[in-house]
């Protein structure tokens, strides 16, 4: 085989497919149709080995080749062009071909569709997190009822004013810096605003604490590694996640199988 097999691999021209190939064999192509593919196999190896093997393995053709000779005067400015006679045999040879091509194909194919981008996974996966907490009731944990600009922030981010609810949110930290619902759902805002980094920073100390939207805070942290192209750390994150079992177990393991 040509020594030069890698670069006529990734040749950027137009290859004989098989019906072209029984078409040329058979004598069932038109002139115009057998002088592309005789100018093609000049320059292919790889074409040129096909045909050799479909001849070999038994196919016929009806027809004559054009001679050569009268053919290479059609090419001006190649009259020192290289001919190269089709002859039988070169059936392992083009097998070996087709078989290098087939496998050059596969991998590309594997490693471009095997895993899904962390983008995709991201788009798939996200889904907003609803407001949760009535509005008007005492608030989690205290003996006195949600504060005003906490009411201002979860009613902004209800009505889905993302931009607006992060400074009432931010607000709220200042004077209830315990707060993890206004810590969560600033997160959740800047998500929905794509600020990733900003949202990471709520997020990571609520996960890493034990309260009711610790687990929430932990899946929202492996979308945004998803997010920004680090898949093994959402690998990393999603096996602990599983194995806590606390939040969107099923959806996990799933996302689990595609990473």
């Amino acid at each position: 085989m040509d020594g030069n097999l890698h670069r006529n691999i990734f040749k950027p021209s137009h290859c004989l497919g098989h019906e072209e190939v029984r078409h040329y064999l058979g004598g069932g192509m038109s002139k115009e149709g057998l002088r592309r593919v005789e100018n093609h196999l000049l320059d292919c190896p790889l074409c040129s080995d096909a045909v050799d093997g479909f001849e070999s393995a038994g196919a016929q053709r009806n027809f004559a080749f054009e001679d050569f000779s009268s053919f290479q005067k059609k090419m001006p400015g190649q009259p020192s062009a290289t001919i190269r006679t089709l002859t039988p045999g070169g059936f392992f040879r083009q097998a070996a071909a087709i078989a290098a091509i087939l496998v050059v194909g596969l991998v590309a194919y594997f490693s471009l569709s095997g895993s899904p981008s962390g983008d995709k996974l991201y788009s798939q996966y996200y889904a907003a997190y609803e407001n949760d907490i009535p509005i008007h009731t005492r608030q989690a944990g205290l003996d006195r009822p949600i504060a005003p600009v906490f009411q201002q922030a979860l009613s902004a981010y209800a009505d889905k004013q993302f931009e607006a609810s992060i400074p009432l949110f931010e607000e709220t930290l200042k004077l209830q810096p315990d707060n993890e619902p206004a810590r969560f759902f600033a997160g959740m805002a800047s998500l929905e605003t794509a600020q990733f980094e900003k949202a990471a920073g709520y997020f990571e100390p609520v996960a890493h604490d034990s309260g009711v939207y610790s687990a929430k805070a932990a899946w929202y942290l492996i979308l945004i590694d998803l997010k920004t192209g680090e898949k093994e750390s959402a690998r990393a994150k999603l096996d602990e996640f599983i194995q806590s079992g606390r939040f969107n177990l099923e959806e996990a393991k799933a996302l689990r199988d595609k990473l």
